[in-house]
């Protein structure tokens, strides 16, 4: 019997439902695979083929500026260019043109004429300034060259405020530049770039996610450009006359311990990084200075008044083992006469009246031996060691300046508080910041603490203008002021024979206190040893140029450093508007 060759109708369509079943299977499949694509994994793949055509790129924000109490700009960013050239292959005139570019830009060329391709993106030349950029671009590029902005740091005093700015750039930061970093950078923004159909050129996605940089925030400090300008040079010339290793110097209004000038020489080691500020950083011996801590503490304990006397007339005191002795023999001297003239002797029978944790707590009210907290890195607090510490000789060390080491900052502080009444006020760099609206934001004052009574400061202002006038401090006298101050001559047998400081302290003027000047020499050549040789003539040559710039500071007005500062404060500047 012959089988039949096609198949029954029943098996057919069995056969055509399962091929049915079967398209319509991988039909819903794929509709479920783009539905899930297309709506639930959409952002995924999106963001991928994002990638593939388009990147971003970081936004630069301009770094805030630095300016002095008067508007002068101490730092700040000039613009900088570098133009590229994406090569595309198809426009073989190109070469003529960039040949011709590269020379419009001269030296900041990295490149030779003729310029030879070496990759499809090559750099034709960096830090163009806008000056030389503007007109090239303004004048027509060639196809394919495109430019990009970036910002240097300039400093238009150089290097006579980097004690106090130092230096910023994208690979370091010093000093305050360091310090204010969290609020002069600002922050990154980011723009989306697009490939174009050429290898290697991008555009602008317009659609693309863009978020602009955050400018930093401007400041103004409390310095002023042309004190600093006095202090920096005069620090220079003495460093350089007298052999000294170092010399540091500031200038301060007692009253709100604002630093109007803050000067430290040399500026820079040998490696081209910032030097050490000494201003701040490191310590020194105090010398003679310091014996105003030891006559404030004896008569705000009422254990002398200025008219006693102490016999000093064999110039020697055993104290413990040693033999502290004057330069000369005095013979019987006030207690007056015993700063004016620097008298060891009469210094420590003066300290020995008073207990070890007393004078101590005098010292530490003072200021010293603690950190100032003025807005600058790596800020000392000196060595004061406590009472527990000393042995038979310590007490009478430190009250003539020995065995305690100091900060110029900490003396212009102590000074200060003798100066103003009796309050230790904390030293301030930055006088105010510019908020978003560009309009300038006073900062608030810090807390001062009682360290004196008036009556305490007022005397011991009265001794110290006798120091000037008739005692060691007379080279620091200035005609037409009247100057409060104390010498300070400190040997550093640490260092060896014939090592010494020479330093100096003062207030102008001492009726109507306006300025607080310390300074300090280390390691003068011996003739210069003596702080009424070096120190004090420096004094008196800064006060000198200070007050022929501010008249008004030699007649004694207390709110002369104020009116220093124009009225920028609160207000929007012209420019800004």
């Amino acid at each position: 019997m012959q089988q039949p060759t096609d198949l029954s109708t029943s098996r057919r369509r069995s056969r055509i439902r399962f091929i049915l079943t079967m398209i319509l299977s991988a039909f819903a499949i794929a509709v479920l695979r783009l539905a899930r694509i297309q709506i639930l994994d959409h952002e995924i793949y999106a963001s991928i083929a994002d990638r593939q055509h388009t990147h971003s790129i970081e936004l630069e924000p301009r770094r805030g500026r630095i300016y002095d109490r008067n508007g002068f700009l101490l730092a700040g960013n000039r613009s900088k260019l570098t133009f590229e050239v994406y090569w595309p292959s198809t426009i073989p005139e190109l070469r003529a043109e960039i040949d011709s570019l590269v020379v419009d830009l001269g030296g900041h060329s990295v490149v030779t004429v003729p310029v030879e391709q070496w990759s499809v993106n090559q750099i034709l030349a960096r830090g163009v300034p806008l000056e030389v950029a503007a007109p090239v671009i303004e004048s027509g590029l060639p196809v394919g060259v495109n430019w990009r902005v970036s910002s240097t740091r300039i400093y238009p005093m150089g290097d006579e405020c980097a004690p106090i700015l130092g230096r910023w750039s994208a690979d370091f930061c010093e000093g305050l530049e360091m310090t204010m970093d969290h609020l002069l950078r600002g922050e990154a923004g980011y723009m989306t770039l697009e490939r174009s159909a050429f290898p290697g050129v991008q555009l602008t996605a317009l659609d693309g996610d863009r978020n602009p940089p955050s400018d930093g925030i401007d400041l103004m400090l409390t310095i002023d450009a042309r004190f600093q300008s006095v202090v920096q040079e005069q620090l220079s010339l003495a460093v350089d006359e007298s052999g000294a290793e170092w010399g540091a110097a500031v200038v301060m209004d007692p009253w709100s311990g604002e630093i109007l000038a803050m000067g430290s020489h040399p500026v820079r080691s040998e490696d081209g990084f910032l030097a050490m500020n000494r201003c701040v950083s490191g310590y020194h011996e105090s010398g003679s200075t310091f014996k105003v801590v030891t006559l404030a503490a004896c008569l705000e304990e009422g254990v002398v008044v200025p008219s006693d006397t102490f016999d000093c007339s064999r110039g020697q005191i055993s104290v413990a083992d040693r033999t502290i002795s004057d330069c000369h023999e005095f013979g019987s001297l006030t207690v007056e006469e015993i700063v004016s003239n620097s008298s060891n002797v009469g210094i420590v029978k003066m300290v020995s009246l008073l207990e070890d944790s007393v004078f101590y707590s005098y010292c530490r009210k003072l200021g010293f031996g603690s950190r100032t907290g003025i807005e600058l890195p790596s800020e000392s607090e000196g060595i004061l060691r406590p009472p527990d510490q000393w042995s038979g000789l310590s007490k009478a060390s430190i009250a003539i300046g020995q065995e305690v080491a100091v900060t110029p900052i900490q003396l212009a502080c102590a000074y200060s508080a003798l100066a103003n009444g009796g309050m230790l006020v904390r030293p301030r760099l930055v006088l105010a910041s510019a908020d978003e609206s560009r309009c300038w934001r006073e900062w608030a004052d810090l807390p001062a603490t009682r360290a004196l009574e008036l009556a305490t400061s007022s005397t011991t202002m009265e001794i110290l203008v006798s120091s000037v006038r008739n005692g060691t401090g007379a080279t620091a006298a200035v005609q037409g002021v009247q100057v409060a101050g104390k010498t300070g001559t400190a040997e550093r047998l640490a260092l060896g024979e014939d090592e010494y400081l020479s330093s100096f302290a003062g207030v102008l003027s001492a009726d109507r206190p306006c300025l607080v000047v310390a300074i300090v020499f280390d390691c003068p050549d011996y003739d210069y040893r003596f702080g009424s040789v070096l120190a004090a003539p420096v004094f008196a040559s800064i006060v000198q140029e200070i007050v022929a710039i501010e008249p008004s500071l030699a007649i004694g007005v207390t709110d002369a450093v104020c009116s220093l500062t124009p009225d920028l404060l609160a207000v929007c500047t012209e420019e800004e508007e």
